[in-house]
């Protein structure tokens, strides 16, 4: 289970089942689900099994709820095993964790994404397993692309997601 992270603007707090209405409505929301979950809405039994699976302390999965200094949920961030997509890209995918980030619509920004990526990956780079963070941004993503670049994220190279092609972006931990 992932410990509490505190930074100037943000707590990130390990999720529990309590969050599964709020991460639901994010993931669900049309802005945020047309590029992290291919436009589909995502089974409220999948976002369930990935919160519990993130309290399993053997797993390599960690996510957290952002909570501003009002403790205003403002969105989510999290480490997961790789995708197939950045596999497809990084042979060493046991070393490497996938980098998930999902903000309200709300926050966008105002740097909360990068604050929280931040300390995700100061986070791996202690966890004494994770060699590198990777990130599939979908090719239209803007937003995201530029908040890799901001991030330290260098272009791996391109792959093919679930319904549309990905950049694959890296950061050595």
């Amino acid at each position: 289970m992932p410990c509490m992270i505190d930074t100037p603007r943000l707590r990130l707090v390990p999720v529990t089942p309590g969050d599964a209405d709020r991460i639901c409505a994010l993931l669900w929301h049309p802005d945020v689900r047309r590029h992290l979950c291919d436009d589909a809405l995502m089974p409220r039994s999948e976002i369930e099994a990935a919160i519990a699976d993130s309290l399993d302390p053997s797993s390599l999965t960690a996510y957290w709820r952002l909570a501003t200094e009002s403790d205003e949920f403002a969105g989510m961030v999290g480490l997961q095993p790789p995708s197939t997509a950045s596999l497809a890209l990084r042979a060493i995918g046991w070393r490497s964790r996938e980098l998930i980030v999902a903000l309200e619509p709300r926050w966008w920004g105002r740097g909360l994404a990068r604050e929280a990526v931040g300390a995700v990956a100061t986070c791996a780079a202690r966890d004494g397993v994770t060699f590198a963070i990777v990130a599939c941004v979908d090719l239209a993503n803007e937003r995201s692309h530029r908040l890799m670049l901001r991030c330290g994220f260098q272009e791996l190279g391109r792959s093919r997601g679930a319904t549309a092609g990905v950049v694959v972006y890296e950061m050595a931990v």
